[in-house]
């Protein structure tokens, strides 16, 4: 498949939020950890994307400090059971902040409500380890758990671990 034959763009951002302890903030929902942010609306700025997707999911207001340090492309031949072909692209960001989580300013869609969307921290050099764990006992969909193994590698070389 190549861009004349993508029928459908999807663009996503997702936010590695560390704090100064070096733990980095994962999300669990709809059965697998993975980092919180979610999907750009149609004409919405992705800068402005991810401090929403912030705001719904963490309940904290963060500032824009750098430019995504990543953005991951796939083709999808058949999006979701749809036979649609689809550009998926996601960028993520890095943000640090001792700030926690405030439920009382979530906003979790119907989805994230339904599935027990969830919060933790985990201290950054063991994520990797914890990642490869979950992908094994299927707390993790393995394809999610690979693309995040894939971001923290990428992570690593660009700003060490």
């Amino acid at each position: 498949m190549n861009d004349k034959d993508i029928e459908m763009k999807v663009v996503r951002v997702k936010a590695l939020i560390i704090n100064s302890s070096g733990k980095i903030l994962i999300a669990h929902n709809n059965n697998t950890y993975q980092f919180p942010g979610g999907h750009k609306e149609e004409n919405e700025d992705m800068d402005k994307c991810i401090l929403r997707e912030i705001k719904e999911e963490i309940g904290i207001s963060l500032e824009i400090k750098e430019a995504p340090f990543l953005c991951i492309s796939t083709y999808d031949n058949n999006y979701f059971g749809t036979a649609k072909k689809v550009l998926n692209e996601i960028y993520y960001y890095r943000f640090f902040t001792d700030e926690i989580p405030n439920f009382s300013e979530t906003h979790y869609d119907e989805l994230e409500l339904v599935t027990q969307f969830n919060l933790y921290y985990i201290h950054f050099r063991y994520l990797k380890d914890f990642l490869l764990k979950s992908i094994e006992d299927g707390t993790t969909d393995s394809a999610i758990g690979r693309e995040m193994l894939c971001v923290v590698d990428e992570y690593n070389k660009m700003f060490g671990g």
